[in-house]
């Protein structure tokens, strides 16, 4: 960003419009696919209810909402916006072509990325056999406590995984196993570095093993990415757990080299 451009991001203040548009958005989107009434939209958006009727209309006239019975529901037109953003991000792009290269394997393969202290799942490739608790493009999960999260925060230093996540403590727990300080995190993520991947011990759903290398080869303070697998804790023997571990190896080295080339 210029200077020019920084003066003028720094004397810009947000439209109060758009804010309500995005608050509506992630009401919806936190709703489970349930409508919701105007009344409820301004209760979860903290907004009067004239405001998010006009706010629900003027999405509507956009496609980023329908009116459907017993309220509003997302719209078709989001899926042109993500679709759009998921594009412009070269490792997806990366991701598609290079999962669609490869050999079908029996665990489904995820790419994922950091957005403050939460993993967002961006694409995935489904195995031959594919778990039941595969996560769904767009859905997010505290990174504490996923093999995904682990890698991208291993990156980075302790002082600044401290300073993002120390606030936070205790951390969210799926199950017994899940990290909740942030010592044992770092000293997690420290063994992380040591070995080369990240692991997810039964930390968000048990019986669960998930195995996950970040994306090198990125750009000083870019957006992280990284890759992950899951399989049955039963079947984390050490053969096919290194043999997993080399196969995500391999393409996240891909995926970063055909990254940095296309930028």
């Amino acid at each position: 960003m210029n200077e020019t451009a920084a003066r003028n991001w720094d004397s810009a203040k947000p439209a109060p419009a758009v804010l309500r548009a995005g608050a509506v958005l992630r009401a919806l989107a936190a709703s489970g696919g349930r409508a919701l009434s105007a009344a409820e939209l301004a209760t979860a958006a903290d907004i009067p209810r004239s405001s998010a009727m006009n706010v629900c209309v003027a999405l509507t006239q956009i496609g980023l909402v329908r009116a459907v019975s017993g309220g509003f529901a997302l719209g078709p037109g989001l899926t042109e916006l993500s679709q759009a953003y998921l594009d412009a991000l070269d490792p997806v792009r990366e991701f598609g072509t290079r999962t669609r290269a490869m050999n079908q394997i029996d665990e489904t393969l995820q790419l994922g990325t950091l957005e403050g202290t939460d993993v967002v799942y961006l694409a995935l490739h489904g195995g031959r056999m594919p778990l039941r608790i595969t996560s769904r493009v767009g859905s997010r999960i505290s990174a504490t406590c996923t093999a995904l999260g682990k890698a991208m925060l291993a990156a980075q230093t302790d002082t600044r995984v401290r300073a993002l996540l120390e606030s936070r403590q205790p951390f969210v727990s799926h199950t017994e196993n899940s990290i909740t300080d942030i010592d044992t995190l770092l000293a997690d993520l420290d063994a992380t570095r040591q070995r080369g991947y990240a692991v997810d011990a039964e930390e968000t759903t048990w019986g669960i093993t998930c195995l996950a290398v970040a994306v090198p080869g990125l750009p000083d303070g870019a957006q992280p990415f990284a890759v992950s697998t899951s399989l049955l804790t039963s079947q984390a023997k050490p053969e096919r757990v290194d043999s997993l571990v080399r196969l995500i190896r391999e393409l996240v080295t891909e995926i970063g080299a055909g990254s940095g080339s296309s930028r």
